[in-house]
């Protein structure tokens, strides 16, 4: 972490400038090339919204090697594995999930209608979709319970990893460079200044219909609320233990699981993302709670732990 007490502005300021500038261009030639409705260019789409999400790293090399150069980039960004390691790890590959299908069980019980559990007419529909020949090789995997079963822990188990590439192109700038450098407005300020501009950051993707495809417009301000509260709960993992390795695990397994809210909608009609899953409002309120637990029991705000040594375990434990 910095031990500087002032902020950096022309640091912070170089870093949203490129991590924007970068990543909208990309939502910007994709428009040009493809239009502005991503479901007839899928595959290309998916692309430009990979590409797009190395832009916080991006400023970060650019502004930590030529702006602001940092003292240890290592150690300054969260590089190393830190402390608590491994109970971190865990809590974010196995809790995360949890977290998401407890969003979706509240949305379940506040919106019934709008999912659609008992009859899955949405994954029956996926199923019809796939070749005669792969449905008879599945035999029993096929039938919707247990596929829709199949892909939750797929995501799960195999999702973190497979997205570190990619989520680790935004936590080392989120987390890794730009939370850190806010400190010396307050941890709190920091927090939620740095889900602010994350969140705002996603807006061109989120025109195109990205989270929230029924409200294009309104799901900016609806997903920056989101990414405060994720923001919150990352930055947690963050500054706990002085290392980005938990919050790309985390963030890798929400984004693996997090979309099985469109496969349980009524088939033909995607369930609104404003209401239901970790995205709706029934989401807030669990991360909220989840923030609140982390108050009550002195975990937030932290106190940074040593970063001048990578500890084995759970030794040297640091309390808020």
């Amino acid at each position: 972490m910095p031990s500087s007490s002032r902020l950096d502005t022309r640091g912070v300021a170089a870093y949203v400038a490129i991590a924007y500038g970068f990543s909208w261009l990309c939502v910007l030639g994709f428009v040009l090339g493809f239009g502005t409705a991503p479901e007839k260019s899928p595959g290309m789409f998916k692309a430009i919204a990979a590409l797009s999400m190395f832009g916080p790293t991006v400023a970060t090399l650019l502004v930590s090697r030529w702006v602001s150069p940092l003292p240890s980039l290592k150690r300054d960004t969260g590089l190393g594995l830190g402390q608590h390691r491994w109970r971190f790890f865990l809590l974010a590959w196995l809790g995360t999930p949890v977290v998401v299908l407890g969003a979706l069980l509240l949305s379940a019980l506040v919106y019934p209608q709008a999912m659609d559990l008992a009859g899955l007419s949405s994954v029956r529909a996926l199923i019809a979709q796939l070749p005669p020949a792969a449905v008879e090789k599945l035999g029993k995997l096929a039938e919707p319970h247990v596929f829709l079963a199949l892909q939750v822990v797929q995501g799960a188990l195999l999702g973190p990893l497979l997205n570190v590439p990619f989520i680790f192109g935004e936590e080392w700038g989120w987390r890794g460079y730009l939370l850190p450098r806010l400190l010396p407005l307050g941890q709190w300020r920091a927090l939620v200044l740095s889900g602010v501009i994350w969140g705002l950051w996603h807006a061109p993707l989120i025109l195109l219909g990205h989270n929230y495809p029924q409200h294009p417009v309104l799901g900016i301000l609806l997903f920056t609320v989101v990414s405060v509260l994720l923001g919150i709960l990352l930055g947690w993992m963050r500054l706990a233990t002085g290392s980005i390795w938990s919050a790309v695990i985390a963030h890798g397994s929400l984004n693996a699981v997090g979309p099985v809210v469109m496969m349980l909608g009524h088939a033909g009609s995607p369930p609104d993302t404003a209401l239901v899953g970790i995205t709706g409002w029934p989401g807030w309120l669990l991360l909220a709670a989840l923030v609140g637990v982390l108050v009550l029991t002195r975990q937030l705000p932290v106190r940074p732990p040593d970063e001048t040594r990578d500890m084995p375990g759970d030794a040297h434990a640091s309390r808020a």
